[in-house]
């Protein structure tokens, strides 16, 4: 079974590869996009679908990663080191956070996440010496790669997060990871440590949208904070989850 998948998945790879060959660039746009969810829907899918907890804010990590890797890129450093810095910020900024959030079950987890996508939101629309405020930060083309190249950024983006999620659910981590979701109380009395599980699969999960941020704004060559930290962008990444099958490998990419 599990061959057979890793089959589909190679020839979905394969057939997305050849993207750039095959159709003009509107649609290579589209299709960028359609990677970029994805990637952001398997990272909502590795917190949410696995534990159970339910992230109404996941879209605050894009944000952070967005910002950071284009200040990085505006400072001079080449897009490479941008992409993974932004990713390294995401994930400094989400073990805090975890260990803060994570203590929270229920509606009240999912509630706090929306109020940290609002917060992150208002601190960089008045950060304005830094992020320039409302005004947002345009990026010069010269200093970012070209359409093809952010395309198969996004590609390895796509595949990266969705191995990721298949490693896990996988692994003894993911069955841990499912215990929890499943009644976390029982998990606790059978030997697994969920504090630990759970905020191992937060970090991870902050991880993905933070590279995917960069990437994005790599693609368009400029970012605000109401496009960063979008609540739209969040609702998305659940819909395509819960379309797909919460919890799977696949569901998400399906969604």
């Amino acid at each position: 079974m599990f061959g057979r998948q890793l089959a589909v998945g190679v020839a979905l790879v394969l057939l997305a590869a050849a993207g750039p060959l095959m159709v003009n660039d509107y649609h290579l746009s589209f299709l960028l996009q359609l990677l970029m969810m994805v990637a952001l829907a398997q990272s909502w899918n590795l917190i949410s679908g696995m534990t159970g907890y339910v992230s109404f804010g996941h879209a605050a990590f894009f944000g952070v990663g967005a910002y950071a890797g284009t200040l990085f890129i505006q400072f001079g450093y080449p897009w490479p080191l941008a992409i993974f810095l932004g990713s390294a910020i995401a994930l400094l900024v989400s073990v805090p956070l975890g260990f803060l959030t994570l203590r929270l079950r229920g509606p009240y987890f999912a509630i706090a996440m929306l109020g940290l996508n609002e917060v992150a939101r208002i601190v960089v629309t008045l950060w304005v010496d830094l992020t320039k405020g409302g005004s947002g930060i345009t990026l010069s083309p010269s200093l970012l790669p070209s359409l093809t190249i952010n395309y198969y950024l996004m590609l390895a983006l796509a595949v990266i997060a969705t191995a990721i999620v298949a490693r896990v659910y996988h692994s003894r981590f993911g069955l841990e990871l499912r215990a929890i979701r499943e009644d976390e109380g029982a998990a606790e009395m059978v030997g697994v440590n969920t504090t630990r599980g759970k905020l191992a699969a937060f970090v991870l999960s902050a991880m993905i949208p933070g590279a995917v941020g960069t990437v994005s704004v790599m693609y368009t060559s400029y970012i605000n904070p109401a496009s960063a930290f979008d609540p739209a962008l969040n609702i998305q990444m659940i819909v395509m989850v819960m379309f797909g099958g919460t919890g799977t490998v696949w569901g998400p990419v399906l969604g």
